[in-house]
């Protein structure tokens, strides 16, 4: 009688452990490939027990509502725990590219842009100056690029473009002096392809 008891606490105690080791997390619902922008529907759950190291690479089940609109940054099997490296941010919203341009603060706005501004990029060369974005919007100032304001590093911003703006950008800074314009509530102008 007394070795049931004991058999029986122990065994709860088993059971119980088990169950506070056990936690929820997120599984590909079927395969996803590179490059697809995702879904609540691309994902379920999983429970699992594993060591806390392992489970901090993995993304808990609470933080799944927050996947949708990510893109995966590499294929991911059926069934296949995601971990935090298998996603990213979408380069820019609404399907839009993202690029750097580097340029002297004293030429972008003595270097006062922040994410969020508006930009319009104009190409100076000796020919003509040229408006080659309109009204873009500004990502990121990187805080290495606003260190540079104090001396180190090179300053840059980065803004989303569609693909053909890309192509515009890089031609402008490899093509001479550019300069940005913060466009921020001002009205929109009308850029030549």
């Amino acid at each position: 009688m007394v070795l049931a008891a004991v058999l029986a606490f122990v065994t709860n105690v088993m059971v119980l452990r088990s169950q506070e080791e056990t936690r929820l997390v997120v599984v590909a619902a079927s395969a996803i490939e590179a490059g697809r922008t995702l879904s609540a529907t691309d994902f379920k759950v999983a429970e699992v027990d594993l060591e806390d190291d392992l489970f901090a690479r993995l993304i808990p089940w609470e933080q799944a509502s927050g996947l949708s609109g990510m893109v995966a940054a590499r294929a991911i099997g059926a069934g296949q725990m995601v971990v935090a490296a298998d996603v990213r941010s979408p380069a820019a919203p609404n399907g839009l590219r993202a690029i750097s341009i580097p340029i002297d603060p004293e030429h972008a706005v003595g270097g006062a842009l922040i994410a969020g501004d508006r930009i319009d990029l104009i190409s100076v060369t000796e020919e003509a100056s040229t408006y080659v974005l309109a009204d873009v919007e500004v990502l990121a100032v990187p805080a290495e690029a606003r260190s540079s304001l104090t001396g180190t590093g090179g300053y840059y911003l980065v803004v989303a473009v569609n693909a053909d703006q890309a192509l515009a950008v890089a031609d402008a800074i490899r093509g001479g002096q550019v300069e940005i314009v913060r466009a921020t509530g001002s009205t929109v102008i009308e850029v030549e392809p």
